[in-house]
């Protein structure tokens, strides 16, 4: 997987963007918040323009709330997107607005990188 973008880090937030011909991995370390949400919106925005499915790994996010959410759904308008790693205050956030249906959610990345090309393989 290539690197194709690193995105200014806030003070609470590292973006990391990665491709393959199937996928876009995006991983989000750190706060998601309003005050830190642009670097995950450029990154998921870049990804979306690939037309490729988005794994937005969660496994390093450490707070999230409306802005992480928000720029999530956004994204889903474009592409497939699958959380991997969403746990915690994550997870409860997804469950109590109900977008833990709307998304698709993976205990990790290694298992959402595997259901992206299970499905990549069907669509072929």
């Amino acid at each position: 997987m290539a690197t194709i973008g690193d995105f200014p880090a806030s003070a609470s937030i590292t973006v990391e963007l990665r491709r393959t011909p199937t996928v876009c991995l995006v991983r989000v370390v750190g706060d998601i918040d309003i005050d830190g949400v642009e670097p995950m919106r450029a990154a998921l925005s870049e990804a979306a323009r690939t037309g490729t499915p988005v794994v937005l790994d969660c496994t390093e996010t450490t707070f999230a709330d409306s802005s992480f959410l928000n720029t999530a759904l956004h994204a889903l308008r474009s592409v497939p997107v699958h959380l991997a790693g969403a746990t915690g205050m994550l997870a409860s956030l997804l469950k109590v607005t109900g977008t833990d249906e709307v998304f698709r959610l993976h205990p990790d990345v290694a298992t959402a990188l595997r259901e992206c090309a299970r499905q990549e393989e069907g669509a072929s």
